[in-house]
């Protein structure tokens, strides 16, 4: 599989080739730019690493898995062992310390954060998952306290339907005009309710 890798636009020659041969050694073809544009005043924005994966969480698993692991029982090392590498490829960079990202774009997008030091337990969790989602922020975070991927939105905001009190569970986007789009959290119910057209959920 072939996958699509940006860094920042900063990023040096050398930062490019360290970035390739971690993903060459791990038997992915990948295509790494520099080419991620931020803007600061006086301020050395930290590092990044972006990994743009088009065809589905499963495929890149497969693809760490390994020749002849069936079970899939090792596919967590290899993610875990080209989450590492990554670090060490930056680890010369003049930038402060920044995270790897991969971003799973197969209809609905979702950023997975990799932050360095993450325990085995989150490598063996997001492996297990073939279509990791985030229906609220689209950003998934491991959560150490309950030993789980949560969206980062998670237990943080109420059902915005008039007179629910539940934890929203569900983003909706609507653009009732072709100059203005709204977006509101919802839970599962009332999700499903602006999905049928009730005009309170919007109201």
């Amino acid at each position: 599989m072939r996958i699509e890798v940006s860094l920042e636009e900063e990023a040096s020659a050398a930062d490019q080739a360290a970035v390739a041969r971690v993903f060459e050694s791990a038997g992915i073809e990948a295509d790494v730019q520099a080419d991620y544009m931020r803007r600061s005043i006086g301020v050395l924005l930290p590092w990044l690493v972006l990994i743009l994966v088009t065809a589905g969480a499963r495929f890149l698993w497969a693809a760490l898995g390994g020749a002849g692991d069936e079970a899939g029982r090792d596919t967590w090392k290899g993610l875990k062992g080209l989450i590492t590498g990554l670090y060490d490829a930056r680890s010369s960079s003049q930038a402060p310390e920044g995270m790897v990202t991969i971003i799973i774009d197969e209809g609905k997008r979702v950023e997975i954060q990799f932050p360095q030091g993450l325990p085995d337990q989150a490598y063996i969790r997001i492996v297990q998952i073939a279509a990791p989602s985030a229906p609220l922020s689209g950003i998934l975070k491991w959560d150490e306290e309950s030993g789980a991927w949560k969206d980062v939105f998670a237990g943080q905001y109420h059902c915005k339907y008039p007179g629910c009190s539940a934890y929203a569970t569900q983003n909706r986007v609507r653009s009732p005009r072709p100059d203005v789009m709204e977006s509101r959290l919802f839970c599962d119910q009332h999700a499903a309710a602006a999905d049928a057209g009730d005009p309170q959920a919007w109201a």
